[in-house]
C-alpha cells in the first residue's frame, strides 16, 4: 500500500473505462457508499491481469480501492452479477451504454447514490429479460432519473390548488411549465394544457413510487406510450438542462 493510502470497499457499477498508456486504465465506478469515483487500474489492459473484466462497463461488483490523498486506485474487484447478456444484442448494448452515461453524467462523488445505482440495476434487468419494450424502459428510466435528482414535479397534486388529482377523471399538464393540474384549475393555466387520461396519469405516479425492484414490471402501449413519451421530453427539457448525451444517437 502507497504512503498515505488507505482501503476502502464499495459496491457498484461500471459504467465507463478509458485507456491510460499501454497498459493501465481509468474506470468511474457509480458506487452505493462513495457516489461516483475514478479509479486507475495499473496494468489493467493486459490480457492477464486479474483486474480486466472490471475495466468493462456493465461490470457489477464488490471493489477495495487504495485512497490517495487526490485519487483512487483500484487493488481487487469480486463480480457480483453478470450482465454479459447486454452485449448479445447491439440494441440492447446502446441501451444498456445510454442508461450508465446518465448514471454518470447526474452521479456525484461522496454522496449516498443507492437509488440512483439500484435504478441502474433494475433498468438494465429489464434490457435482459424483454419483458419490457425498450423505448418503455427508457422513458421510465428518465423519469424516475428525474426523482433520483431530486427535480421532478408533483404527479399526485394540483400546482394550481393543492388538490389530490382524481386517478379515475381528466386531468392537465401544461407543457409550458411542466407541471400537473386539475380539470377545475384549466382557466389558472398559462399557455394550452393537454389532458391527461386516467391511464398515463395512474402510470405516471407508478414510475415516481414504485420501489425500484418493481419499476419495470409494467409495458406501456399505443396512446399511452407516446402521451407518456411527449411529456418525458417536456420534463427532460427542463429537468435535464437540454444535455445531449452522447449514446442518443444509437438508440
Amino acid at each position: 500500500m502507497a504512503i498515505g493510502s488507505e482501503l476502502v470497499s464499495a459496491n457498484g457499477f461500471v459504467i465507463s473505462s478509458m485507456p491510460i498508456g499501454e497498459s493501465d486504465r481509468r474506470i468511474e465506478v457509480l458506487t452505493r457508499e462513495l457516489g461516483k469515483v475514478s479509479a486507475f487500474v495499473r496494468g489493467g489492459a493486459k490480457p492477464r491481469s486479474p483486474l480486466l473484466a472490471a475495466t468493462n462497463p456493465f461490470f457489477f461488483g464488490e471493489f477495495e480501492f487504495f485512497a490517495g490523498s487526490s485519487s483512487y486506485t483500484l487493488r481487487s474487484a469480486r463480480q457480483r452479477a453478470r450482465f454479459d447478456d447486454l452485449l448479445k444484442d447491439l440494441d440492447d448494448t446502446y441501451m444498456g451504454m445510454y442508461i450508465l452515461e446518465v448514471a454518470g453524467y447526474f452521479g456525484r462523488e461522496g454522496i449516498d447514490e443507492k437509488d440512483r445505482l439500484n435504478l441502474v440495476y433494475a433498468a438494465l434487468k429489464a434490457l435482459i429479460r424483454h419483458e419490457v419494450k425498450r423505448e418503455s424502459i427508457r422513458i421510465i428510466y428518465d423519469l424516475r432519473t428525474m426523482m433520483v435528482n431530486g427535480v421532478y414535479p408533483d404527479a399526485f397534486s394540483c400546482r394550481a390548488c393543492g388538490k389530490r388529482l382524481d386517478v379515475n377523471a381528466i386531468n392537465l399538464f401544461c407543457p409550458a411549465d411542466c407541471f400537473f393540474y386539475d380539470c377545475d384549475c384549466r382557466d389558472r393555466i398559462k399557455g394550452t394544457a393537454r389532458e391527461l387520461s386516467p391511464a398515463l396519469l395512474y402510470t405516471i405516479q407508478l414510475i415516481f413510487s414504485l420501489p425500484a425492484g418493481k419499476l419495470f414490471s409494467f409495458d406501456v402501449n399505443g396512446q399511452v406510450l407516446l402521451d407518456l413519451e411527449f411529456i418525458a421530453k417536456r420534463l427532460r427539457a427542463v429537468f435535464f438542462e437540454e444535455h445531449r448525451f452522447r449514446t442518443e444517437s444509437f438508440i
